[in-house]
């Protein structure tokens, strides 16, 4: 059995490490490590990045360790249109960066509340719950057809997709309150942070970091990790759920877009690892003689490192500190979309092998 010793011993450690500095700043800053606060540049806080790309390198490299007995992992040539998504989400990225710098209140502006990029994420996470939902009722009628266990699990596997990202797309409209003109309901308005009818902003630290933390590992980790296992693993139909480097590609400007979180240790974290699985693909892409897959995954890892940077320096000009998180919510819902589709189409080419085999079966009955 495949088991990541390596890569779970540096999580491990950076767990430990975590309630270390939650100590650390608790004790001699009087601050709370998970909340939002003004990126600051001060000898503690670059040793605190230090540690942080150290475990980002540790954790990456032991994993590729830990998967060596498998061989190198084969890169395919993108199609043209995957190329085009891949190109075309961090120019976007690079474009909302200028657009800060040139006017923060623009800036701002598109990211409020009912404005044009809250709507998109929360459509954009339909679409993926819609996806999924086609996929369950295909896979529905393919396993009444078969009778099939695997059909079954694989239905109830994107239902509960499909569920999820529903709940999540109406907690970003905060379930059309605005739309419909619903009041907030007395018991909420003490306790969210915006008085909206939703539950993530009730406590919005943590549910923010578990919303980026899950979207990072399915959307970066999850294809990084299947890019090394899928010669030495048969998923069968589970196969279609795994999310694919383009998934990855698409979404990866996500890591940049931090501000008010980006002292805890998890963002740091993320950020690192994001850039260094690019370019770690980027080199399997060299190898293999794919130029114009190295030249993208190269130039969308610099380009993380400059946004974040941006938004780190220049913290004091945002409107609001949480202003990049929104568009970081854009592209993570665009890596949700593309997910959601692949699956459904995966899924969906089995349909016709299923069909010709309960065939089969009816004429030989």
């Amino acid at each position: 059995m495949f088991l990541p010793r390596r890569f779970l011993s540096v999580s491990l450690l950076s767990v430990l490490v975590m309630v270390g500095l939650v100590g650390i700043e608790r004790s001699l800053f009087g601050v709370r490590y998970f909340s939002e606060r003004m990126p600051e540049i001060e000898p503690y806080n670059l040793w605190h990045a230090w540690v942080s790309l150290s475990l980002s390198l540790a954790a990456i490299q032991g994993f590729t360790r830990d998967a060596s007995w498998l061989g190198a992992p084969a890169l395919r040539m993108a199609s043209r249109r995957e190329l085009w998504i891949c190109i075309a989400m961090p120019v976007f990225a690079a474009a909302a960066a200028l657009l800060f710098s040139v006017d923060a209140a623009i800036f701002s502006a598109l990211a409020r509340e009912d404005n044009i990029f809250e709507w998109l994420s929360a459509l954009l996470i339909f679409a993926s719950s819609v996806f999924f939902a086609l996929a369950a009722m295909g896979q529905l009628r393919a396993a009444r057809g078969e009778a099939d266990r695997v059909a079954w699990l694989a239905a109830g596997a994107a239902a509960s997709f499909s569920l999820v990202l529903f709940i999540v797309g109406m907690e970003e409209i905060s379930w059309m309150q605005r739309v419909f003109g619903i009041s907030t309901p007395d018991a909420l308005l003490g306790l969210n942070k915006q008085q909206e009818l939703n539950l993530h902003n009730i406590s919005t630290g943590f549910t923010e970091l578990l919303y980026y933390t899950g979207s990072f590992v399915l959307l970066t980790l999850a294809p990084f990790v299947w890019l090394y296992l899928r010669k030495g693993f048969a998923l069968g139909r589970f196969e279609a759920f795994t999310p694919s480097v383009l998934v990855l590609a698409a979404s990866a400007p996500m890591a940049a877009f931090n501000s008010d979180n980006w002292s805890m240790l998890p963002t740091q974290m993320m950020v690192m690892m994001t850039i260094i699985i690019l370019l770690v693909i980027a080199d399997l892409a060299l190898r293999g003689g794919l130029w114009r897959e190295f030249t993208v995954l190269t130039a969308g890892a610099i380009l993380i490192v400059a946004i974040q940077e941006l938004f780190v320096l220049q913290a004091q000009e945002l409107v609001r500190i949480w202003d990049p998180t929104e568009y970081k919510e854009l592209f993570i819902a665009v890596g949700l979309a593309i997910y959601g589709y692949e699956t459904w189409s995966r899924l969906r080419s089995l349909a016709p092998a299923t069909e010709l085999l309960v065939g089969r079966r009816s004429t030989a009955g």
